[in-house]
């Protein structure tokens, strides 16, 4: 956590100074409201000229259940919690084009975790023995990914409204941290430790976390 303050202070310093060694002496305050693929939020603008420093947070609850055939069918509990704080510098490439930057920077995720529990639906029968939900036991899986993320993409739209209000659009990806997986079963299902060992190693290629968002821009000044 100390870690991401520390990059964090050293990217809005060389951002910020970036801004103010423009030409102009215009600059832009802007509040923003988000959401998307990321969840809801709030960032703080700073702009000046071609560029712009953002710093914000953003948060997702997301639940569901479904059941699912693994040879025998499973009630399955999904639920993910993903919530960052976040500093993006944007810059515009081209003066006449100012509804598109590229913009870069860096997230902390304090919370990118994903938990399914599976619990059987029905009782399972043999020729021998018929064994209840309750005697196979349960199954529960957690993904955890928090830590350092950065960030690259494209802003589309202006950063700054030309009265009071305004609507941009960001499309980027953040590369999360590699994933730790846990497995925890029991009764039957209670000898899966080793799955959480491989897990964890295939997950390690899927760590893009798209983003596609929506902001609704106050300006302040």
């Amino acid at each position: 956590m100390l870690k991401f303050f520390f990059y964090l202070s050293c990217f809005f310093v060389f951002s910020t100074s970036i801004a103010q060694d423009s030409t102009s002496n215009n600059y832009h305050l802007i509040t923003s409201l988000h959401t998307g693929t990321v969840g809801f939020g709030l960032d703080f603008k700073y702009v000046k000229d071609r560029h712009t420093v953002r710093l914000g947070c953003s948060a997702i609850p997301f639940h569901y259940s479904t059941t699912l055939d693994m040879g025998i069918s499973m009630l399955t509990d999904i639920q993910v919690t993903y919530s960052n704080l976040h500093t993006i510098y944007e810059f515009q490439p081209v003066s006449k084009y100012s509804w598109f930057k590229v913009a870069g920077g860096v997230a902390y995720f304090n919370s990118a975790k994903g938990i399914a529990s599976l619990n059987p639906r029905d009782a399972v029968s043999t020729s021998i023995v018929t064994l209840t939900p309750e005697e196979i036991g349960s199954l529960t899986i957690d993904v955890d990914s928090k830590g350092v993320s950065p960030y690259l993409g494209i802003a589309l739209g202006k950063s700054q409204p030309n009265k009071r209000l305004n609507v941009n659009f960001d499309l980027g990806t953040y590369l999360l941290s590699s994933p730790n997986v846990t497995v925890t079963g029991t009764k039957l299902l209670s000898d899966n430790q080793s799955l959480g060992s491989t897990l964890t190693e295939e997950l390690k290629t899927y760590r893009w976390l798209p983003v596609l968002q929506i902001n609704f821009n106050y300006l302040i000044k």
